[in-house]
């Protein structure tokens, strides 16, 4: 069943299954001005552990700022452009912890699908990460259709792929399933646990061994799926090893220091205009 909410705490429950269609007249202004937002699932108030769609409305503007949990996104609709490039339809992006950038966007506006505050600090650097998924040579053939790897974490076991589908097929399992499970439907629709989800709809399965019979019926619609799949990001150990940890309780926002001691988050204010 859809669940959304219009206040800061959305599918916040992470050993539940959780699914949304998105409907664009559900989406909420954001306090960054030309922005509007589609919350997936959220943990806080304006810093927030959040899975959101962000639209920016057509020639927007947004300062320097730092990304103190890292970011992630897809690009849907439009480009997005900051001082490394410019990024269209058909993108992933990965902003590191400590990475800085300064987006904008043009004419057309722009689409992401943008998960903040969820990244554990590996040492992985700053440089971030680009894959245009749609044009990419490196996909893989299946018996079921294509996938492309983009990301691995080898310490938190992480994994970041995009998945397309063939028509009224059964999504596969694999040993990551029970590490719980995302899925972000780019184009055409997945069938899960009696419901349809269309473009732009999110699935999460919670970790745990009983979740794969629950999954077995997970399947693509007549026109096959295009799936954005996260694995591994939802266990307790990985939840623990995120840099920024927000209290489901009382919203307060704890930083992981080098000695991995939890203290008050500090932030750029600048980042505060940019929060999805």
């Amino acid at each position: 069943p859809e669940v959304f909410s219009p206040d800061l705490k959305n599918n916040a429950n992470f050993k539940a299954f959780a699914g949304i269609n998105f409907d664009a007249s559900k989406f909420v202004p954001s306090p960054a001005y030309n922005v509007n937002r589609f919350m997936l699932d959220r943990i806080g108030n304006e810093k927030a552990r959040a899975t959101t769609i962000v639209e920016y409305k057509p020639n927007s503007k947004f300062p320097l700022h730092e990304h103190i949990g890292g970011e992630e996104f897809l690009v849907l609709k439009g480009t997005f452009k900051d001082q490394y490039g410019e990024f269209p339809k058909g993108y992933y992006v990965r902003n590191p912890i400590g990475s800085k950038h300064e987006p904008w966007v043009d004419d057309d506006g722009c689409t992401i699908m943008v998960k903040l505050l969820q990244m554990a600090d590996t040492d992985e650097g700053v440089d971030p990460l680009h894959i245009n998924y749609e044009g990419s040579k490196d996909k893989e053939k299946t018996d079921w259709g294509h996938v492309l790897e983009m990301y691995h974490n080898k310490v938190t076991g992480e994994r970041v792929s995009m998945w397309w589908v063939d028509p009224g097929t059964e999504f596969p399992t694999n040993e990551y399933c029970s590490d719980g499970e995302e899925l972000f439907i780019v184009d055409g629709s997945l069938f899960a646990d009696g419901h349809e989800y269309v473009e732009w709809g999110w699935i999460r399965f919670p970790p745990g061994k009983e979740v794969i019979t629950q999954r077995k019926g997970l399947k693509s619609g007549p026109a096959g799926a295009q799936v954005y799949r996260k694995t591994g990001h939802l266990t307790d150990s990985a939840m623990s090893m995120e840099k920024i940890q927000i209290s489901i309780e009382t919203e307060e926002v704890l930083d992981k220091n080098s000695n991995g001691r939890l203290e008050s988050a500090t932030e750029d204010d600048n980042s505060k205009k940019t929060q999805s």
